[in-house]
């Protein structure tokens, strides 16, 4: 080992300085917010941007100023002209008006590098003792183009007594791109919802952007600066208190055919309101408790505030009338609620990047709706507005590119709070008031609802008016008629019944694999080692013998262990196999009942099977039991583990009944709401982000086919409560 080791430095090129600027800002718009910000941080009071024309690339000019406090030498020294620097996280609040400081990377101060090739910068700060003017007249970007080193790049500066106010102005020449008025309205509308439009907090609230384009007129660039302006007016005028060129929020549509408004604290408990006002009734309470999963964390307290509309061409209409928009047609009026559709997300009154666009759909609305477009709510149908605390408070953090929060555990259990919160509460609400308005189609229709249908009565009460021989020639049409549609009623149930057990044999596939695949693994890998084995245990007290003999005492019952489990969790797939039915059968409910809660065994939720009564059979098709139990066994642990019910517990009880047995399912879950205890065995409905809506049908179909029944009880307090009526034989 040498006695004295040598050093290694770092040693950057001047290019880096481009590296910062034009590929870890996005594009010109978020260059320009992110100057935007840095005014905000400088606890200016408003902040102007002016373009002056030709807007064409490699002239014109993009001028920033602002009334902070400004710079000193010492400043832009230490901190401005220092790629990256950590002032804005060892300091996290700016010093007059104590802001939460929105920049903490230390690169958005280079996003002038992506916008022009020259730069000026001129600073006014009146921080200890005389008020100083800084001047940098000409920055040269392409100076950090070569390959020249950082620290070999020189800028020149002046330093001088001023009386002037504080602030900063930078000036932003030889432009890198042309601006078209399509590009600046663009950024006029980001600017705009930049901007939250709820009251921001005091430090926020006070702060104006102004973006100034009075010089651009069609003779020096082919369009009007002020018609670009107003044309993202156009969801609302513009406000007549605003000053000349004031850049104003997007405001609220308010006129939605429903609304949630609340907050999650920081435990995921959600106390707010649901507002129909298609129905014309007051706002009502809401909770929620959204538990964290393992692969969670905190996001900290979040505001909630969603628009939601419907789409017909009625209340589209109705809804943007009312909003003071006028008569519109309906494609005009779906288009103004495309241009204002999407969730935002807010942070000390400004928006994070790029939630709320129009085309970000991050909470994944349109591919939760494609599995039930009447039920789920469409990215196109929402426009919301999320307000999340600061990264300390929540472990939102921005990415570097300022395009959004990283996707972190804090940023999935975010995503998860709204999703739960439309899913469980927002969603079944709607579409209950839709069906039970004739809006949406009501989708629950039995069997037996058919059946009836077919029997004709009511065509046969009107065979009484006629004449004893035409009667009697009707009703023999009317016999085979009915003949004929019974026998393809019964085809079509017995084609039911198969998709049914397919559709519940497809909702425990998950448990299979969760639960037999490590079995099966072990039986594979076990097996292998001990053929490997096998010749060291005939060889009898060989070197490796006493090993052998110990792998095969503790790994041949293990084998045993799981082959059975793997062999009762295909006895309990049977009853949903789908196969031909033959008649039916007494049998003992027991011991399905206890092929059904196996498949949940991995979930830890105990089961237990309560029988004071000592009922050992039923009369009907197993199968039918099976499938019911298979699916309220299932809904009972996903609300059990949904809601982190301590000391969860499904009990199933049986009890004799005159010609029948009861078997009650009940668990001590958060239950389910009154409001939707009628809705819930339709074809569709679901209370579950990723449910299909089909269980519960399923169960209550396949045990009508055995002449059995269920029924939720609606006055059970501790939790849900499911009954069985099953049919016993006959004595």
């Amino acid at each position: 080992m040498p006695d004295q080791l040598d050093k290694l430095r770092f040693r950057p090129r001047a290019r880096i300085i481009r590296t910062i600027g034009d590929q870890l800002i996005s594009g010109p718009e978020a260059a320009v917010i992110e100057l935007v910000k840095n005014a905000y941080d400088a606890d200016a009071s408003e902040v102007s941007i002016r373009f002056v024309p030709p807007l064409t690339a490699r002239r014109g000019m993009i001028v920033v100023q602002d009334d902070g406090h400004g710079m000193r030498l010492e400043d832009i020294q230490e901190k401005w002209m220092e790629p990256a620097t950590t002032s804005k996280l060892t300091s996290r609040r700016s010093p007059g008006k104590g802001r939460l400081m929105m920049g903490s990377k230390g690169i958005g101060r280079f996003a002038a590098a992506k916008l022009g090739a020259r730069m000026g910068l001129y600073s006014i700060s009146g921080k200890k003792g005389a008020r100083k003017e800084v001047l940098i007249p000409d920055l040269d970007w392409s100076l950090f183009s070569a390959d020249a080193y950082l620290d070999a790049i020189a800028i020149d500066y002046s330093v001088r007594d001023t009386t002037s106010g504080t602030g900063t102005l930078i000036e932003i020449s030889e432009l890198n791109e042309a601006w078209s008025s399509e590009k600046l309205a663009r950024l006029h509308l980001e600017l705009r919802r930049l901007v939250s439009p709820f009251s921001a907090d005091d430090s926020a609230g006070n702060f104006s952007i102004f973006l100034d384009l009075s010089a651009i007129t069609q003779a020096n660039s082919g369009f009007d600066g002020a018609a670009v302006f107003s044309a993202t007016e156009a969801v609302v005028p513009l406000n007549s208190s605003a000053k000349p060129w004031q850049v104003l929020p997007v405001p609220i549509l308010t006129a939605s055919d429903y609304q949630v408004r609340g907050n999650f604290d920081d435990q995921g408990e959600f106390i707010g309101t649901f507002a129909n006002r298609r129905a014309g009734t007051a706002a009502q309470a809401i909770t929620l408790r959204v538990p964290a999963k393992e692969d969670e964390e905190p996001c900290g307290a979040v505001g909630i505030e969603l628009f939601i509309f419907d789409r017909e061409a009625d209340a589209v209409r109705a809804s943007l009338k009312q909003a003071g928009l006028g008569e519109l047609n309906a494609a005009k009026a779906r288009g103004i609620l495309d241009s204002i559709a999407g969730v935002a997300i807010f942070r000390q009154g400004f928006r994070v990047r790029p939630y709320g666009d129009p085309e970000n759909d991050w909470l994944t609305l349109d591919t939760r709706r494609v599995q039930d477009p009447s039920l789920r709510i469409g990215h196109n149908q929402i426009a919301g507005y999320i307000s999340v605390a600061s990264p300390e408070d929540s472990d939102l953090i921005e990415r570097s590119s300022r395009e959004g929060f990283e996707q972190n555990a804090a940023f999935k259990r975010l995503r998860r709070l709204v999703v739960t919160l439309l899913a469980e509460v927002v969603e079944p609400k709607r579409q209950l008031f839709r069906e039970n308005a004739g809006i949406a189609r009501r989708r629950s229709t039995s069997f037996e609802d058919v059946r009836k249908v077919a029997e004709f009565s009511q065509i046969r009460r009107l065979l009484n008016k006629l004449e004893p021989g035409k009667r009697a020639e009707a009703e023999q049409v009317i016999s085979r008629q009915e003949a004929q549609l019974t026998e393809r009623i019964d085809a079509l149930e017995e084609r039911q019944r198969l998709l049914e057990a397919k559709s519940s044999l497809g909702a425990i596939v998950g448990e299979i694999l969760h639960e037999g695949g490590p079995a099966a693994r072990y039986v594979a890998e076990a097996s292998g080692l001990l053929h490997s084995q096998f010749k060291l245990v005939l060889a009898k007290n060989g070197p490796r013998y006493e090993e052998a003999i110990a792998s095969y005492e503790k790994r041949l019952p293990l084998i045993a262990e799981r082959g059975e489990r793997l062999s009762s969790l295909f006895v309990s797939l049977r009853p949903l196999a789908g196969g031909k039915r033959g008649d039916p059968e007494e049998f003992n409910p027991v011991n399905v009942i206890n092929s059904s809660k196996a498949l949940f065994e991995s979930h830890h939720v105990p089961v237990d099977v309560e029988n004071a009564d000592r009922v050992s059979a039923v009369f009907g098709y197993r199968d039918d039991l099976g499938t019911a139990l298979v699916n309220l066994i299932g809904n009972a642990i996903h609300w059990l583990e949904q809601s982190q019910t301590p000391d969860p517990k499904v009990t199933v009880s049986l009890h004799r009944r005159q010609g029948s047995v009861s078997i009650m399912i009940t668990d001590n879950g958060p239950g389910i709401p009154a409001e939707f205890a009628e809705a819930i065995f339709d074809v569709g409905f679901t209370l579950k982000d990723a449910g299909t809506g089909l269980g519960l049908n399923i169960a209550r179909e396949t045990l009508a086919r055995s002449d059995a029944s269920l029924f939720y009880h609606l006055d059970y307090p501790h939790g849900a409560r499911f009954e069985i009526q099953f049919p016993a034989k006959d004595t």
